[in-house]
């Protein structure tokens, strides 16, 4: 019996709502992102739907071929919200469960955005100028002073889509044309259900279901093909260039004193 950990939020639903019904043994683990790649390295699943630095940082890992969970522009779920104008930000409270969006925001800062903050965990009773805010809390967000799309900002910068989270399995794992067949099947019937998707996340997030459906079938994709190898290996050079080659293992989810 396959087992899949897989991340709960909406705009993974496409990739894991139909699992069981393409494999009606495999068992799906629910696991935050910061959490799911945990799950595959120790054992505990078959495969998992990680954020892309995990991939990126862990070398004992390998992408499932051609899927993952993208956008090319916005995207309305990967934010940077500011409580004063974005030129006078100069810290930056990271996502909790994001290391990926902490990192992508620290590219933008660095190379789209040129301006010179710290982003990490304050001391108590501080606030920082900005936040990333990502997912479903992304979603349902009160809009902020200056609110920055950070998919968006990377599609101005680079020109590319960019590649949120992706299937990935142990590069030991002997089954890998059985689970990667699920796994496509899985998605297959997801993308041809993007209204039955969108109910259940309109019904999950209390948001209306058309803005559920324009998030799920048009701002999001789910095939990684060339454009979005390219951004992958462009966000490893310019992540590389900040945290140095161990960007996964030596980049925690709050990021301290780390300058952008």
């Amino acid at each position: 019996m396959d087992r899949f950990s897989v991340l709960p939020y909406a705009n993974a639903l496409p990739l894991v709502h139909f699992i069981q019904q393409v494999c009606p043994g495999a068992e799906l683990v629910y696991r935050i992102p910061r959490r799911a790649l945990d799950a595959l390295l120790t054992g505990g699943v078959d495969a998992a739907l990680v954020p892309l630095i995990d991939h990126l940082g862990h070398p004992d890992t390998r992408m499932i071929e051609g899927l993952g969970i993208c956008a090319d522009g916005d995207v309305a779920s990967v934010l940077l919200q500011c409580r004063r104008p974005l030129r006078e930000v100069r810290t930056v409270q990271p996502d909790p469960e994001s290391k990926t969006s902490n990192v992508l925001v620290q590219v933008l800062l660095r190379h789209h955005f040129r301006i010179d903050a710290v982003v990490g965990c304050l001391p108590d009773g501080a606030v920082a100028d900005a936040r990333v805010c990502i997912g479903d809390r992304a979603l349902r967000s009160h809009p902020s002073l200056e609110t920055y799309d950070l998919a968006g900002e990377w599609k101005r910068m680079t020109g590319l889509p960019f590649v949120f989270a992706a299937w990935v399995v142990r590069r030991s794992c002997p089954n890998v044309a059985e689970i990667s067949s699920t796994l496509r099947s899985a998605k297959d019937i997801g993308c041809r259900s993007i209204g039955i998707l969108a109910q259940l996340a309109a019904e999950r997030l209390n948001l209306p279901e058309d803005r559920c459906r324009d998030y799920l079938g048009h701002r999001l994709h789910y095939d990684v093909g060339t454009r979005e190898h390219q951004a992958i290996d462009l966000f490893r050079r310019l992540a590389t260039e900040i945290f140095g080659p161990g960007i996964g293992k030596a980049l925690p989810p709050a990021v301290s004193g780390v300058r952008a």
